[in-house]
């Protein structure tokens, strides 16, 4: 990354730009945050990124599980946008907030990356967690049946205990 972005912004690249934003980001949470928990943010965001962006899976143990508060899950989702940003004509996505979207039946502090304007609007973030709910409830729906053909057959099944969707 050249320091073109940081002193001539006028003069460097919307690439330039999103990565000097990223980087900046990034090591504003390295300042403020306690090492345990900025390293594991890391992690979590290089495994993101290796996959593809998307769903991942994530196991952790106790500790982890401890580190991984709604903070930090926020700073997630900001750098998810910042990094999103770094992609042509998705430059508007550093300028995304994370929305909170409350609690439901199968869903708890559900978050999402969200422009302003969707951020300002209840009935659209409302929206968005009934989808979420229905997702969730699927999801474990079909986990269960799958879980009970495996034993049905004589497998064994792996407990989800311990898995974080990111």
């Amino acid at each position: 990354m050249s320091d073109d972005a940081y002193e001539n912004p006028g003069e460097a690249s919307p690439a330039d730009i999103a990565r000097a934003r990223y980087a900046l980001y990034v090591e504003s949470l390295r300042a403020r945050m306690p090492r345990e928990q900025f390293e594991l943010l890391m992690e979590v965001i290089r495994l993101w990124a290796e996959a593809g962006g998307g769903t991942v899976r994530l196991k952790m143990d106790g500790l982890e599980r401890e580190l991984f508060t709604q903070e930090l899950q926020q700073e997630f989702l900001t750098l998810m946008g910042l990094i999103g940003a770094m992609q042509p004509g998705h430059e508007d996505r550093a300028d995304h907030v994370v929305a909170h979207l409350g609690d439901g039946e199968h869903t708890k502090g559900a978050m999402s990356l969200v422009p302003p304007e969707v951020a300002a609007d209840p009935a659209r973030l409302r929206a968005m967690r009934e989808k979420l709910e229905a997702q969730q409830k699927r999801r474990r729906s079909d986990e269960q049946t799958v879980e009970g053909i495996a034993r049905a057959s004589g497998m064994s099944t792996a407990s989800s205990d311990g898995d974080d969707a990111a």
